[in-house]
């Protein structure tokens, strides 16, 4: 199978990096037709200059188009996260081929109903659907990450079941894997994100503060919608256990999971997409042998986690069942080293590269043969 990764994808978000490395895995042979554009565009907190957005996406698109002459007859292109913007393009170069569109996100769904950054009745998110359900139109296969997110897909956009499959994240084994853990004083929980409603960080905040007298720091990492908010409440509410951190390099983040005793996994905020997504750090939290703290959500179950078996299930917007199932995992060591295997066992069979790689060509497969 000769596979064509097409777009301006980033290469190193998980969703793309797991996929590709996976499929060389199962020697598939992958060529990168590719052209950065999102390292462009955004920063670090993942703010959008919409005047350099507008004028890198034309470039961008100009040489993506000259350069996919070069990789002729692919038997499969895949369109890479986020890949709203390139389908039309994708199609345009490769007519006749058959297109898997990997979006991994609604931008309908991202930026009107879960982050409400645009008005929903607006020209704007109208345009913006349009985008998300033209671009699926066009494809052949689109992976979604969950059966519920399918739903969504389905029923928002009007998508025939059989062009949706499902194909969960996973995680890069290369750079998360277990560590050894060192001895602290104070016991630390961790959480890392870009700050975004569905992400809960106020809650997590919110438990902090009612876990001030036991010997434990928490540990929050990353910038973004939400970040001045959040630490507007950490100083009203006068936490003193948090350690906030805007930024770490991707490669450095391992680290600072391994030196943790319980990871946050989340999604803790509100709005129905947090119900339907497994966040990527999950895989990579349960990829290094930790203890974590999932959402209660049928996105979870669909995932193979078990409540006090392979994961502790807590309710979402509630800082008291955050703090409550740290206090259950931080009282018991046996409890967390059961999870942290169980859940490692779970990665290794499910989630690993290789088994990502597998599971995308037996869907390829049973969409030719169907």
């Amino acid at each position: 199978m000769n596979i064509l990764y097409f777009g301006t994808y980033e290469k190193n978000y998980p969703r793309n990096k797991v996929l590709i490395e996976g499929l060389k895995k199962n020697n598939v042979k992958v060529r990168q037709c590719h052209i950065p554009f999102w390292e462009k565009v955004e920063d670090k907190t993942g703010k959008i200059n919409k005047f350099s957005f507008v004028i890198n996406l034309h470039i961008a698109h100009m040489k993506l188009l000259f350069k996919h002459f070069k990789y002729k007859n692919p038997d499969i292109v895949i369109v890479g996260y986020i890949g709203q913007l390139d389908m039309l393009l994708a199609r345009i170069c490769f007519p006749k081929k058959k297109i898997v569109f990997n979006p991994m996100i609604s931008l309908y769904d991202t930026l009107v109903l879960d982050r409400k950054m645009i008005k929903a009745k607006s020209l704007i998110s109208k345009i913006i659907k349009f985008i998300d359900k033209k671009s699926c139109d066009l494809s052949d296969i689109i992976l979604l990450d969950t059966e519920e997110h399918l739903k969504y897909f389905e029923k928002e956009f009007r998508i025939r079941r059989k062009k949706l499959s499902r194909l969960f994240i996973g995680a890069d084994e290369k750079i998360f894997y277990p560590r050894k853990e060192k001895e602290r004083k104070r016991k630390k929980v961790l959480f890392y994100g870009k700050f975004t409603p569905l992400h809960g960080t106020k809650y997590i905040i919110k438990a902090a503060k009612l876990m001030e007298k036991e010997n434990i720091t928490f540990e929050i990492i990353g910038k973004g919608q939400t970040h001045n908010d959040d630490l507007k409440l950490a100083k009203n509410i006068k936490t003193r256990n948090i350690k906030f951190i805007d930024w770490v390099p991707y490669k450095k983040l391992p680290l600072h999971i391994a030196d943790s005793d319980i990871c946050l996994g989340g999604h803790f905020g509100s709005g129905e997409k947090a119900k339907r997504v497994v966040p990527n750090k999950v895989f990579q939290i349960i990829a290094m042998k930790k203890p974590v703290i999932v959402s209660d959500s049928l996105a979870s179950r669909e995932a193979g986690f078990i409540d006090r078996e392979n994961a502790f299930f807590c309710r979402m917007r509630d800082e008291k069942a955050i703090a409550n199932s740290i206090k259950d995992l931080l009282k018991d060591k046996k409890v967390r080293e059961k999870i942290s295997k169980k859940s490692y066992s779970l990665f290794n069979k499910k989630y690993s590269t290789k088994a990502i790689g597998k599971e995308f060509i037996d869907i390829i497969n049973r969409y030719m043969i169907g």
